[in-house]
């Protein structure tokens, strides 16, 4: 047997965000005898998944932060992709600014690229501007178009000409198990609570700020509710704020970043 298909996909970081865990959902299942994946990452620090990607046989490469107005940063994009020809598909993370990293694969003659749309709401700043511009060049360089559901894909494309491709997970972990769930209410002391749970980076449009108010209703009628909010990032600690101006730091939990979800959620009541 010959050696598999490299794929490489293009991240800011491999920890436990939404599409990277997607990516590793996938990861762990595909035959790696016929495809590998490899990551070029625009972090130096080490992630979560990074330990797991190398014990897959993953190789992962970092870059400096993508910065479209930087020429370090396009020189070390471009010799990356002179350095590197054993890629025949790249697949693209990088939201709007995909086009940027996808022309330096194709000036390279990487053979197949594709970029991969994995939201539809962005936060309206500076920022935002630059994306509305980078976007229009993604499909002059991406020979696929991935996302995760059609808003997401019209969003980033500005076309229906896009593959759906769902964030499959293993279902058979989230299958209800009453000892599971029984042990761990136990472990976090929480055995004669009403739980309301969410699992998400803490970010503008994972709407936390309606969570914690919608709670706030919920915990006035059911005195034993407690909110459970699994997940980290730059909005933790405004949330943190929010909950003890409204009187409910003994009614929400932040258990930060995890690996169990799955056993997490069996303790959920909603």
């Amino acid at each position: 047997m010959g050696e598999p298909i490299r794929v490489l996909h293009v991240v800011t970081y491999m920890g436990r965000g939404g599409l990277e865990t997607m990516i590793m959902n996938y990861y762990r299942h595909i035959d790696r005898s016929k495809v590998q994946f490899d990551f070029l990452t625009h972090r130096d620090e080490k992630w979560d998944y990074d330990d797991e990607i190398e014990s897959l046989g993953g190789r992962i490469y970092h870059l400096p932060r993508l910065n479209p107005f930087s020429p370090k940063y396009l020189k070390s994009l471009d010799d990356f992709f002179r350095d590197h020809k054993e890629y025949d598909i790249v697949h693209c993370h990088q939201d709007c600014l995909s086009g940027i990293v996808l022309k330096y694969a194709k000036k390279n003659g990487v053979p197949f690229t594709i970029a991969h749309s994995h939201s539809s709401n962005q936060n309206k700043n500076f920022k935002y501007l630059i994306k509305l511009v980078a976007k229009r060049n993604i499909t002059k360089y991406a020979d696929y178009l991935f996302a995760c559901g059609k808003e997401a894909g019209r969003w980033m494309f500005n076309t229906d000409d896009f593959t759906i491709l769902n964030n499959a997970i293993d279902t058979e972990s989230y299958i209800y198990n009453e000892e599971k769930s029984l042990n761990m209410r136990k472990k976090l002391g929480i055995e004669n609570k009403f739980v309301v749970g969410h699992v998400g980076r803490f970010r503008k449009e994972k709407n936390h700020s309606f969570i914690i108010d919608i709670f706030k209703k919920v915990s006035e009628i059911k005195k034993d509710a407690l909110l459970m909010l699994v997940g980290d990032g730059e909005l933790l600690e405004e949330m943190k704020n929010k909950v003890s101006s409204l009187g409910l730091d003994d009614k929400v939990m932040f258990l930060g970043s995890r690996s169990d979800v799955s056993d997490l959620m069996q303790a959920m009541d909603v």
